[in-house]
């Protein structure tokens, strides 16, 4: 506009009257468009700031790596359980004791397509291996239980998420569901006294091509052991008091989640610089909060297994799809929301079909339920139609395919609660 201005002006030939009209227009247009302008951008920006969806300090990211490439001082990433460094050793007495127990003697991890590892969790199947010692070795057969340890730490975090009051988005985590326990079912004799052992290997046949050792699922979310500041401060209701935990010397960037474990909370405020917990304690405590580190932008690493995560785009029409709470029913809409997660870059939605439960698929689904600790959905399961979500995927060879496609229909289904989401690979 005032590119204009000053155009039109140079083109009156009368220089006392171009003078005269530069200062009316000085005096009051150009101050009355700039005070416009300037009530625009507040009006913008206030849109944009009471429509904002949930911040993308909350998104989680997840990786896994060998225990001996995991750095202890990463700038994001922790170990899922801190136990996972440690190396494990075995004595006589914790070996039969293992096997008396029932308790796991390894942990593998299988980076195969998930089909595989289900239909091998299924199979019941006793593996041959061998146990070395100091005097030999000895003739053993394992079998192999799903490890569900980081499953349930999804579980908990989710239960967080909610305790907090913090829209839960599905966790992005293909690695959480791909490890096995290695369990003793015989041996060929009992170790003597004294006997110690060195080295336990198993056979997996066809599927050791699969199998790895001491891989550590590392996430951005870390523990942390905080003390509020000041005087706890009595509420109007005089029961509860307001418990205000600072958190400018650990960063505002990243989220803050107050764990309700073994506290009587009753709810948590967020605030740019602090965390408030409201709680009927008037006695100054420590807090458990669980941190979530935002990823420095500029900072840039190499992963061996992929780096994934449950980020979102911020454009303004997914923020407003967030708050809205109408579900539009459109394939378009599903392509949106698809496309709206950095997870779904190598997916397409090739097309979809609505079909009752009754009727039974010809094809096995691709995708399984991230969110299967959801159990608090009303819904009739005797009258469910299934919705078939089929879709082209970039890489089929990756082992990550059909984790990329069950995030997404995980997603789907907590928007689609009346149906039961299925994903497919064309």
């Amino acid at each position: 506009m005032k590119d204009q201005i000053a155009a039109k002006l140079n083109n009156i030939t009368s220089l006392e009257d171009r003078l005269i009209l530069k200062d009316i227009l000085n005096d009051v247009f150009l101050n009355l468009y700039d005070h416009s302008e300037s009530m625009y951008q507040q009006l913008e920006n206030r849109v944009f700031v009471e429509t904002a969806g949930v911040s993308d300090s909350y998104d989680v990211y997840i990786t896994a790596a060998p225990r001996q490439h995991v750095d202890p001082v990463h700038y994001f990433l922790r170990p899922m359980r801190a136990e996972d460094l440690e190396e494990k050793q075995f004595s006589l007495d914790e070996l039969a004791m293992a096997g008396a127990r029932n308790e796991p003697l390894l942990q593998v991890f299988f980076s195969c397509d998930y089909r595989i590892f289900a239909y091998l969790m299924k199979e019941d199947r006793t593996f041959h291996g061998t146990i070395t010692t100091n005097e030999g070795s000895i003739e053993a057969d394992f079998v192999l239980r799903e490890d569900i340890r980081y499953q349930e730490q999804i579980k908990n975090l989710y239960e967080t998420f909610i305790n907090n009051n913090i829209p839960w988005k599905t966790v992005n985590n293909p690695y959480a569901f791909r490890f096995a326990e290695v369990m003793l079912e015989s041996c060929q004799r009992s170790l003597n006294d004294g006997e110690t052992v060195t080295e336990i290997k198993v056979d997996f046949a066809e599927y050791g091509q699969y199998v790895h050792y001491d891989i550590v699922p590392l996430w951005n979310i870390e523990m942390l052991k905080l003390k509020s500041t000041g005087f706890p401060l009595p509420c109007e209701d005089k029961i509860n008091f307001e418990h205000t935990v600072a958190l400018d010397a650990l960063g505002v960037e990243h989220g803050y989640l107050a764990a309700f474990q073994n506290k009587n909370i009753s709810y948590v405020r967020r605030t740019k610089q602090s965390l408030v917990i409201v709680a009927p304690s008037e006695l100054k405590d420590v807090w458990e909060i669980m941190r979530i580190i935002y990823p420095a932008s500029k900072k840039t690493d190499k992963y061996i297994y992929p780096l994934v995560s449950n980020a979102k785009r911020q454009a303004f029409s997914d923020i407003l799809a967030q708050k809205s709470l109408r579900v539009i029913r459109t394939e378009a809409e599903l392509k949106r929301l698809i496309s709206s997660f950095a997870a779904a870059n190598e997916l397409s939605l090739s097309h979809i079909a609505i079909m009752p439960c009754s009727q039974e698929n010809t094809e096995p689904a691709a995708s399984y339920a991230m969110n299967f600790f959801i159990q608090d959905e009303i819904r009739r399961a005797d009258c469910q139609y299934r919705l078939a979500l089929y879709f082209t995927v970039a890489d089929k060879d990756s082992f990550l395919a059909c984790d990329r496609i069950s995030f997404v229909v995980s997603e789907i289904q907590l928007h689609y609660p009346d149906f039961r989401c299925e994903g497919f690979i064309v």
